[in-house]
């Protein structure tokens, strides 16, 4: 019996550290994903503001041709 609780005491302990160890890695991915999220947000309005503008210069280019057409 006292062989059995030994193997088991064995098994466990490292199971268990390794559990904390995620817990812990958990903790800083979800940190970190929250950083990201931020940046990636940014640059992705970044990259919306400059096609919008792209494409109103465009819009405002064909407008003009258009009207130039016209006439």
């Amino acid at each position: 019996m006292k062989i059995i609780g030994t193997l088991l005491a064995a098994g466990v302990v490292p199971v268990l550290a390794y559990r904390f160890g995620r817990t812990q890695a958990a903790w800083q991915d979800a940190r970190n994903a929250k950083r990201s999220l931020r940046r990636d947000r940014r640059t992705a309005w970044s990259h919306t503001a400059r096609l919008a503008v792209g494409a109103a210069l465009l819009l405002a280019g064909l407008t003009a041709a258009a009207f130039d057409l016209a006439r």
